[in-house]
């Protein structure tokens, strides 16, 4: 009689609907199930979770409640009948017998599930409830009963889900064989929630009049290790605690739980599933390769694969599948593409998966999980093949230089706000002189940046463990490279660290820069802003710069900035030209480079550093001095005196005026031609270049009476011919301008060597020269519009010639009642003779 009394009352741990709670890995997390509901006993603990399972599922349990020999068995199915719907069917069976008394009850449920909205799902169950009592073989009577429960489960944001169930919504009753009636499961209304870190496990919550907190881990993709609690919200009662283990390998999982009551024997419960589905399959996922993953390069990854699988195509027809692949550590939700797999065939498919930002905040390097699957239209359901793999996570900073030295450039971070406030200070301080000692902006830039790293006690620290040239030149060997905030804070850093930081402030300020790739080194190539014509506006030797796409670069050893701008161009200069000399130099673009491997900035405080403005600005003083005596000793070697009071022959007072006009200081580079032209009144380069200079005074009638002179002495056709071409089109004689400009393109040989001659790129796409932001696109996108235009005329009349209405040696004169009104900066684009 004692277990009698036992069965009739609510045992301990048991819900207040005093339904034993089922399924091992439910009871293992306390109970609290109601939002997770993803295995076949969804359909007890919340049938809305049924069509969220997506494949059939057979399962069993047992248990020994309380080692008092009431034995709990289950049985369950569930099996999908579309995308979005499900059905379940389970028997659930207690009962005891000592030999006297027996008591058995048997419970019988039918569900069904369905998605009503994106993120919600709604289940019903219906029950059939029978008991049984004897004594002695004896019946003692009989029960019989029906039932219903209602669930919802919503998920409303990323890694949440939240679940509402009604167990014996109506209050499930049954009527006993001799005519009476009672009720057997109260109504009882649970919520619960869970919060899932992906593949490393769950913590949920469940409420009725019990708290039920449960916590799943998973360390290993085979194993599950649970803990539970459960505890009445009033009364007295100590609290339940409840633990378990699951594996899972392939179709098969076995689950164990034990709870703890506090007042009865603990109880073990035991449960099997097996997964898998009807109809066999018609893709397989044969094999996986991935390669190892560096989160700061985690934005193109969604482009550049991360690795391969092998898709098998099982059919004899084309098959449409949705491929999808998942990192739970490092993406919120799957990446996905749709293929279509030919007939009998195997294909390698390319595997890419956009990642999360918070990839950025991973301390160390992590083993993790990719996940691949392959969805696909079989019947009427919508079958899933799996397979994984296992690779390795590299935190921010690491980089395998094997696979190219453009990773780099994801490194390069102009707007951090540690590189931007230090950029700002120093570009403001350089753009405030006055002196043209630099030759151009963008070389004041640099040696900017570069003093300003010199002032701030920048140094130059091979990393001792891993230096630079071991491991750039060791396959797969993994390297690390600081962000540029992290190097401003350091104030040290290898050779890649200064590179990149060097090329963050000069991109901050809008100056192009390249990667210098040398066995076991890599430093830095400045664009100077200037075409390679006007080389001499720097006052160099060629050896001190680099051409390269019709760009003059400058080379700066980054491992040098502690030592000034000068020093760190002259290391630079000999670096390259020793390394050119054996072959054994490359140069990878950051601008473009980033567009295959975009910058991220990467999560925490930045340690912003300011510059005392008065050292700096001696420091760049002293630079700019330094710069215009290594230009004067440049001038007196190649022209015997001074660069200004110099007395030189006509080539050289020819050079000269080029160097004036790209400082800006035009009235000096026309008394350069004046002079020029004094010494050798027959000079067709004296009076071209004159001209040229006129145009950039605004004076563009004396600049075509020039040109019109170099013509007559015999001057190049072509570029002269252009230049006064650009002359009318600039003084509204549109005519005369495309008559000029097509017998100029006639000469030269076509578009491109038109543009070779004005230093004009002969596209958009190529034209880099005066950097971004300098305002000149426009009138350089017109320019290349004309020469375009009289290209095609010239190449429609054989005549041109001709056409455009002269004779050899002589040009129309330009219609007296139109004045020079002139293009800023058009001068820029026009043909100069060089010596």
């Amino acid at each position: 009689m004692a277990a009698l009394g036992l069965l009739a009352a609510p045992p301990a741990g048991a819900s207040p609907s005093y339904q034993v709670p089922i399924g091992a890995r439910a009871i293992g997390m306390g109970g609290a199930f109601t939002s997770i509901a993803d295995d076949a006993t969804a359909l007890f603990w919340n049938p809305a979770g049924l069509a969220r399972i997506g494949h059939q599922e057979i399962a069993a349990s047992h248990a020994n409640l309380f080692q008092s020999g009431v034995r709990d068995n289950l049985g369950s199915f569930v099996v999908p009948l579309s995308p979005d719907q499900a059905l379940a069917l389970d028997w659930y069976h207690s009962g005891y017998d000592d030999g006297e008394l027996g008591f058995g009850e048997n419970r019988v449920t039918l569900g069904w599930s369905l998605k009503v909205a994106p993120g919600v799902w709604a289940g019903l169950g219906g029950k059939l409830l029978t008991r049984t009592t004897d004594l002695d073989g004896a019946s003692l009577g009989s029960a019989r009963g029906l039932g219903a429960d209602a669930g919802v489960l919503v998920v409303p944001a990323e890694r949440w889900r939240v679940g509402l169930v009604a167990q014996d919504l109506l209050n499930t009753r049954v009527r006993e064989s001799e005519g009476g009636e009672e009720t057997a499961y109260p109504r009882n209304v649970r919520a619960g929630v869970s919060y899932a870190w992906g593949r490393w496990g769950t913590v949920a919550l469940d409420v009725d009049d019990r708290w039920h907190l449960g916590l799943e881990a998973t360390p290993h993709e085979l194993l599950a290790v649970r803990l539970g609690l459960e505890d009445d919200r009033k009364g007295p009662e100590p609290p339940t605690p409840a633990f378990g283990l699951g594996l899972h390998a392939g179709l098969l999982r076995v689950d164990w739980a034990r709870t703890l009551p506090p007042t009865l024997e603990a109880t073990d419960h035991f449960a099997v599933a097996f997964e898998f589905n009807f109809n066999p399959a018609q893709v397989r996922l044969e094999k996986v390769q991935v390669n190892d993953l560096y989160t700061s390069l985690y934005k193109s990854y969604a482009r550049e694969p991360i690795g391969s699988v092998q898709v098998r195509n099982l059919q004899d027809r084309p098959l449409t599948t949705r491929l999808s692949v998942f990192v739970p550590e490092l993406m919120s939700a799957p990446s996905e593409q749709e293929i279509v797999l030919r007939p009998r065939v195997s294909q390698e498919v390319p595997l890419t998966a956009v990642f999360d930002e918070r990839v950025l905040a991973q301390r160390g390097d992590q083993p993790v999980q990719v996940q691949v699957s392959a969805s696909y239209q079989s019947r009427r359901l919508v079958r899933r093949e799996k397979a994984a793999a296992r690779t390795v996570a590299y935190a921010p900073g690491a980089i395998d230089w094997s696979a190219g030295m453009a990773q780099a450039a994801a490194f390069v971070t102009p707007r951090d706000p540690a590189v931007d406030e230090l950029a700002r200070q120093a570009s403001r301080i350089a753009a405030l002189r006055e002196d043209r000692a630099f030759g151009s902006r963008n070389v004041a830039f640099a040696a900017a940046m570069t003093d300003a790293l010199a002032e701030m006690g920048m140094a130059y620290v091979p990393d001792p463990a891993n230096p630079f040239a071991t491991t750039s030149e060791t396959p797969h060997a993994v390297d690390t490279i600081h962000y540029p905030f992290q190097t401003l804070e350091r104030l040290s850093g290898d050779c890649d660290d200064t590179t990149v930081l060097l090329a963050s402030l000069l991109g901050n300020v809008g100056v192009n820069t390249r990667f210098v790739d040398a066995p076991g080194h890599i430093f830095l190539l400045v664009d100077t802003g200037l075409h390679p014509r006007n080389r001499a506006a720097l006052g160099v030797d060629s050896s001190m710069t680099v051409v390269a796409d019709e760009q003059l670069w400058l080379p700066l050893e980054t491992t040098a900035v502690g030592r000034g701008f000068a020093e760190a161009w002259r290391m630079g200069a000999e670096e390259v030209a020793s390394w050119s000399a054996r072959g054994q130099i490359g140069y990878v673009d950051v601008t473009e480079s980033q567009e295959r491997y975009e910058p991220v900035l990467p999560p925490g405080e930045r340690q912003v550093r300011t510059l005392d403005e008065a050292r700096f600005g001696e420091r760049l003083a002293a630079e700019a001095a330094t710069l215009s005596k290594l230009r004067d000793e440049y001038f007196a070697a190649h022209f015997g005196g001074a660069a200004r009071d110099l007395e030189a022959s006509a080539e050289a007072l020819n050079e000269l005026a080029r160097v004036f006009l790209d400082g800006g200081d035009l009235e000096g580079a026309r008394g350069q031609l004046e002079q020029a032209l004094r010494k050798a009144p027959q000079s067709v380069m004296a009076h071209n270049n004159l001209g040229v200079v006129l145009a950039a005074l605004d004076s563009l009638p004396q600049a075509e009476e020039h040109w019109r002179t170099a013509l007559a002495l015999g001057g190049s056709d072509a570029g002269v011919r252009i230049n006064l071409g650009l002359s009318r089109l600039v003084r509204g004689d549109s005519s005369a301008a495309a008559g000029l400009l097509a017998r100029g393109l006639a000469d030269a040989g076509g578009y491109d060597a038109a543009c070779r001659l004005t230093g004009l790129a002969p596209s958009d796409s190529l034209d880099r020269a005066s950097g971004p932001g300098s305002g000149d696109e426009a009138l350089r996108a017109r320019l290349r519009a004309a020469l375009r235009r009289a290209g095609a005329r010239a190449a429609a009349s054989p005549g041109t010639r001709a056409a455009a209405g002269a004779r050899p040696g002589r040009e129309p004169a330009a219609p007296q009642d139109q004045p020079g009104a002139g293009i800023p900066g058009i001068y820029r684009y026009m043909f100069w003779v060089e010596r």
